[in-house]
């Protein structure tokens, strides 16, 4: 066996390939220049895999940036590999860490999509999943958290997670592996450095062993996390909803690593593992139709029986104008069908049917608005839109993604709801649109 194939560097790297990597991948691999990186490639280099190299230039470091950048390109075309260089402009506003990792992975995401690859292929190795997972324990993480990082999760795969440090740096000089050292690093100025740099030497003195301990907790973790999903699936509604009765009536102590399991299951990247005992305490007295927030962009909303997670705001849609001659060229707005057809006196539950000749043209076809209001068909009055969406029994969680159909006259001619409501109609149309035994022709909506 050569020194190549005998290195625990490419033994776990293969080990890992013939585990998750299915024959033919193709592969964006994001490279620094540094050590890491560099022997990801030579691994993929001698492995002969099919690979894109990525290289994020941010500008940070002058000339040293630029040395980063050519050698990873001149190792792409030595190595045989497609390379694709990116210069970023820096955003000097809040955390530089948090904004580069944003756009560096915004970039693979982007690149995978054009070049229709398999998997993003990034150089993570053991000490990051050590630093990864003492760093949840100190925020205060849940067990489920300690499960760390995973070799390939989301189409993202990391074969060097087995892999120190260590026998990196000495894979890479045994091999002549060319790589640069990035400076910043060395710096104490983010949390990953200062417990590289200033916990880690102290704790190998006083603790030997600590790493490897460390990395069991990594298999309690995930022990804990499968534990955690077998209960979330006896309370899971749907994949964003959670049955509340249910979830309630589990005990105290476990609903916390359950809504933590289904928070991250719903892939919308809302880190609540600080926060999850605060979070589910407030469920268990949340009233229907109130939500509590998880973050800026995403809450929880109890919509009667079910805890369903949501964006907060609604996306806006430009209302669309219609006259009578557009119908016979347009067929569809938002997902919402319109035809003129002859008036046979049926009626069918899956669409609404309007006297064409009591609808004032052009209609506006539009999202509803506080204030607005429909005299529903059936009734004397009037009725505000957003207590008719209620009455229907239209969940919480989308009576803002209805629409409205407006005459031009002002008058809501019809709602259309998010959803089939519960007594299996798509809409409700106004009194005033009504069809009689005069009707000719109507104006049909299905959606």
């Amino acid at each position: 066996m050569s020194k190549f194939e005998s290195s625990p560097v490419t033994k776990a790297f293969r080990k890992s390939v013939n585990d998750y990597l299915p024959d033919s991948s193709l592969l964006i691999v994001g490279a620094s220049g540094g050590p890491d990186s560099m022997a990801l490639m030579y691994l993929l280099h001698r492995f002969e895999l099919n690979a894109i190299i990525v290289h994020c230039n941010y500008q940070m470091r002058g000339e040293d940036s630029e040395k980063d950048q050519r050698l990873v390109e001149k190792m792409s075309a030595f190595w045989g590999f497609e390379c694709v260089s990116v210069r970023l402009e820096i955003d000097s506003t809040g955390n530089f860490q948090e904004w580069a990792r944003e756009r560096r992975y915004e970039i693979f995401s982007d690149l995978k999509r054009e070049f229709d690859a398999d998997f993003v292929v990034t150089a993570h190795h053991q000490d990051d999943q050590i630093e990864t997972i003492l760093q949840r324990i100190l925020r205060g993480s849940g067990i489920s958290a300690w499960s760390g990082i995973k070799p390939i999760e989301n189409r993202l795969f990391r074969p060097l997670l087995d892999v120190s440090k260590a026998e990196i740096l000495r894979f890479v000089e045994q091999f002549n592996v060319p790589y640069r050292i990035d400076n910043s690093n060395e710096e104490s100025t983010y949390a990953r450095n200062f417990l590289r740099h200033n916990w880690f030497p102290e704790l190998q003195k006083f603790f030997p062993g600590w790493r490897e301990n460390i990395l069991k907790l990594s298999v309690r973790g995930t022990e804990f996390r499968l534990m955690a999903d077998e209960l979330l699936k006896s309370v899971r509604e749907s994949d964003r909803s959670l049955n509340r009765s249910e979830f309630l009536n589990l005990p105290k102590q476990v609903q916390p690593p359950v809504l933590y399991q289904f928070l991250e299951s719903v892939k919308f990247d809302i880190d609540v593992s600080s926060s999850v005992n605060s979070i589910s305490k407030k469920l268990s007295e949340l009233q229907s139709g109130r939500a509590v927030h998880l973050s800026e962009k995403f809450q929880i909303i109890r919509d009667r029986d079910l805890f369903t997670v949501q964006k907060i705001g609604r996306e806006q849609k430009s209302p669309v104008e219609i006259t009578s001659d557009d119908l016979s060229q347009v067929k569809k707005v938002y997902g919402i069908q319109l035809e003129i057809e002859k008036f046979t006196g049926e009626f069918s539950p899956r669409a609404l049917s309007m006297d064409l000749s009591k609808i004032a043209f052009p209609i506006t076809i539009r999202q509803w608005e506080e204030g607005d209001s429909i005299r529903p068909l059936g009734m004397k009055g009037t009725q505000l839109v957003s207590d008719h969406l209620t009455n229907r029994k239209i969940s919480s969680a989308r009576k803002s993604e209805a629409f409205l159909i407006e005459s031009f006259d002002g008058n809501i001619c019809a709602v259309i709801f998010p959803h089939i409501s519960s007594d299996d109609q798509m809409g409700t149309i106004s009194e005033l649109v009504r069809c009689s035994s005069e009707t000719k022709k109507v104006l049909v909506i299905r959606n």
